[in-house]
């Protein structure tokens, strides 16, 4: 098949955790009815005794499941679906969501995603949303918006991830995070994972390898400390990978990488895994039955 992800790849790469994006694009016309299917079948495969994955919303949760068994924590990738109803902020907590990426690249009613940047912040609909959002106990992914938004996401409280960026000062491509970014992000302990797309590791005249994969790793803990870099692939979101890096069959090449870049063991645990189930037991809630 063309995925990127499937049952098989993630036993033999001992993924124990994905967060799966409910994504919307900018130009769908029916961008609540496309997330509440996207949610759908994340619950049939959920539900499904045949599948070695479970959709879960909290680090216990998730340390309950079996070995062997992925869980899977449902986050939006662009607002978009809301279309101006707070309310669906309830409906997604019910549906397991915990994660909120406000824009994609363009602009919604929330604010403006990095391709569509007119130096403006949140809108008020958007100042409402983290705040609602960050109450229910949800983190908001800044992936995507722009610099205004960001800063205005940094000073509402809520807990911060950029879930799939790199850094600009290793390569400068406006879906990266500049080295202002990550101040803010420091300020208020931040998380960034790390992208493995060619694009925005690298100019196109060079080959990204994992080698420039730790490059960033290691800018972005220069500014955010080891514990609050981890990996977000963007793996079935994105054409190609980082030469080296497949899939998650690759995750032990990758932390070979790290190690020959000269990190700790015990930071290269964190880069894959440990440091973002810390992070996320910080501000994670419970599901209401």
């Amino acid at each position: 098949d063309d995925l990127q992800i499937d049952a098989k790849r993630c036993l033999e790469g001992d993924v124990r955790l994905l967060c799966t994006a409910i994504f919307t694009e900018d130009q769908r016309k029916d961008p609540w009815e496309h997330c509440c299917r996207l949610l759908d079948v994340k619950d049939r495969i959920s539900d499904d005794p045949g599948e070695p994955f479970r959709s879960v919303t909290t680090p216990a949760e998730l340390a309950d499941l079996d070995q062997g068994v992925t869980g899977m924590l449902a986050t939006i990738e662009n607002a978009r679906c809301l279309e101006g109803d707070l309310s669906r902020l309830d409906e997604l907590h019910h549906r397991g969501v915990r994660m909120l990426g406000l824009t994609w690249n363009g602009q919604n009613e929330l604010g403006q995603g990095v391709l569509a940047d007119q130096h403006q912040g949140l809108t008020t609909f958007g100042k409402a949303v983290v705040e609602k959002a960050a109450q229910m106990g949800w983190a908001i992914d800044i992936s995507h918006l722009n610099h205004e938004g960001v800063v205005d996401v940094c000073e509402s409280g809520a807990p911060v991830i950029a879930t799939h960026s790199n850094a600009r000062t290793i390569h400068d491509h406006p879906r990266n995070l500049s080295d202002e970014i990550l101040r803010h992000l420091a300020e208020v302990d931040g998380m960034v994972g790390v992208n493995i797309f060619p694009p925005f590791l690298a100019p196109p005249e060079e080959t990204a390898t994992l080698a420039t994969v730790v490059r960033h790793v290691i800018h972005l803990m220069e500014f955010l400390g080891k514990e609050h870099v981890a990996l977000g692939t963007d793996l079935d979101g994105i054409s190609n990978t980082a030469r080296g890096f497949r899939d998650h069959r690759d995750l032990d090449a990758l932390a070979n990488a790290l190690d020959g870049g000269g990190l700790e063991s015990q930071v290269v645990s964190s880069v894959l895994g440990d440091g973002f189930l810390h992070w996320w037991s910080n501000w994670s809630a419970p599901l209401e039955s």
